[in-house]
C-alpha cells in the first residue's frame, strides 16, 4: 500500500516507462503494479493497457493478454507496440493468420520497426512462407547490422528453406559479432549436420553439450531427416562414450527401430 501510494505521485508517462523497464528486466510483479498505478490514473491509456499485456504475455496467459491489447487498440486503434502484442499473443496461440492481420497494420503505422519485422518474418516461418520472411529478416539485417539476433534469425530461414551452406555463412557471421550464446553454437551445428558436416557440428555442440549428448544431438537431427543409417551409428556412439548414464541416446535409437520397422511393414 505505502508503494502504490509513493506511485500515485508519479505521472502516467513515468509510470508506464518505469513498468517497461521492470518488464524488461523480468519483474512482472512491479511491472503490474506500474502498470496498474498508471491506469488507474487514466483509464484510456494505451501504453498502460499494453504494458498489462506484455505482463501476461510474458505469464503465457495469451487470452488474457489479447483482452488487455484490444482495451489499448480500443483507445488507439494504431497504437503499435499493442498491435505488435496482439501479433504475439495469436502466433503463441497457433493462430499466425490473425497474427499477420495485426502485423500488416502495424507495420503500416512504422514501415521500419524492427521488432514488428522480426515478428512478422517469424510469422511467415510459422505459416511456411519462408520466402515471405527471407527479405524481412534481410532488411532487419540492414537496419540493424551489427547485431547478431539479425543474422542469426536469417540463419534459421535459411535452414527452413534448405539452403545449408548459406545458412553455415549466417549463423557464423551472427557469432562473429558477440559472445555465442548456446543457441547459436546449436544453430550452426544444426546447420553442418544438415550439409553433411558432421565433424564441425561434433566440435559445436561438445563445447555446449558434451561428447555423448553431441552424438545424440547429430543422431537425431539425422533421424528427422530420413537419415537411419548415420542416426544409428551417432546414437550407438553416444552409448559407447555413456552407457549407463545417456538413456537418451537408448530411447532415440529404439524410437529409430521402431521407426523402420513400421517403413517395412507398411512396404
Amino acid at each position: 500500500m505505502d508503494k502504490e501510494k509513493a506511485l500515485s505521485n508519479l505521472g502516467e508517462e513515468e509510470l508506464v516507462h518505469k513498468g517497461n523497464a521492470y518488464l524488461k528486466k523480468g519483474n512482472l510483479q512491479l511491472a503490474t503494479l506500474h502498470f496498474s498505478v498508471a491506469l488507474a490514473k487514466n483509464p484510456k491509456s494505451a501504453p498502460a493497457c499494453t504494458g498489462i499485456g506484455q505482463v501476461l504475455l510474458a505469464k503465457g496467459e495469451f487470452s488474457k493478454a489479447r483482452d488487455a491489447f484490444a482495451k489499448g487498440l480500443e483507445h488507439d486503434e494504431n497504437y503499435r507496440p499493442a498491435l505488435l502484442g496482439m501479433a504475439m499473443a495469436y502466433r503463441k496461440q497457433g493462430d499466425p493468420e490473425a497474427a499477420v492481420v495485426h502485423l500488416e497494420k502495424a507495420r503500416a503505422a512504422g514501415p521500419d520497426d524492427i521488432e514488428v519485422l522480426t515478428e512478422m518474418a517469424v510469422t511467415y516461418d510459422a505459416l511456411g512462407q519462408e520466402l515471405l520472411a527471407e527479405p524481412l529478416y534481410t532488411r532487419v539485417i540492414e537496419l540493424k547490422p551489427h547485431k547478431a539476433s539479425g543474422y542469426n534469425n536469417l540463419g534459421f530461414n535459411y535452414l527452413l528453406q534448405g539452403r545449408y551452406s548459406e545458412a553455415i555463412a549466417t549463423f557464423s557471421k551472427a557469432m562473429s559479432l558477440e559472445t555465442p550464446s548456446i543457441m547459436m553454437r546449436n544453430n550452426l551445428a544444426a546447420a553442418y549436420v544438415l550439409n553433411g558436416q558432421d565433424e564441425n557440428a561434433l566440435r559445436l555442440f561438445e563445447k555446449t553439450v558434451g561428447k555423448a549428448s553431441a552424438y545424440n544431438n547429430i543422431g537425431y537431427i539425422h533421424m528427422t531427416q530420413g537419415n537411419w543409417d548415420l542416426a544409428e551409428k551417432a546414437f550407438i556412439q553416444a552409448l559407447e562414450l555413456n552407457p549407463t548414464y545417456y538413456a537418451r541416446a537408448q530411447d532415440n535409437l529404439d524410437r529409430l527401430y521402431r521407426y523402420r520397422m513400421s517403413m517395412r511393414s507398411g512396404e
